[in-house]
């Protein structure tokens, strides 16, 4: 598993790519893959999320004003919610695989709806922990990010 904010990021960004991909491509033959990726995904936002809220979160909110502290615990909200989303779907979604064959369209609008959550999740991470950035100084990073692992990334 990753090691540092960043790479956890990283990693979370290029399977996102990935799945988008994965479920654009909508291969018939593809479909072990894709519940493959939802159950490696719940690992990695599980990994993700205990990582977060220990070397993140915790240290932040030691000394926090009221306001960081308001912000902090909303992030760590989102993010519960985030693993329990996915831990509830990827368990409904390898269900319903196994019975049926997958609807694509309900696939490509579940992963879109989750993964423009976990993009904004990590859009709002960044800029805390980078708040002297500005908004045009996080759109270049961005720009970067997109450049390096994928348009679905950034």
């Amino acid at each position: 598993m990753p090691q540092t904010l960043e790479e956890y990021h990283a990693k979370i960004e290029r399977m996102m790519a990935e799945g988008d991909a994965l479920v654009a491509a909508r291969d018939p033959a593809s479909e072990d893959a894709a519940k493959r990726r939802m159950s490696e995904s719940a690992l990695v936002m599980a990994s993700y999320q205990l990582f977060v809220h220990r070397q993140v979160f915790a240290p932040m909110l030691e000394h926090a004003d009221a306001a960081t502290r308001a912000r902090v615990n909303e992030l760590k909200v989102e993010c519960i919610a985030l693993t329990e989303d996915l831990r509830f779907n990827v368990r409904e979604f390898v269900a319903r695989v196994d019975d049926e064959p997958l609807d694509w369209d309900q696939a490509a609008a579940g992963v879109a709806w989750f993964n423009g959550r976990v993009r904004a999740h990590i859009a709002q991470v960044r800029q805390m922990m980078a708040p002297e950035l500005s908004d045009a100084d996080h759109a270049r990073l961005r720009a970067h990010r997109t450049a390096a692992i994928g348009v679905h990334a950034a």
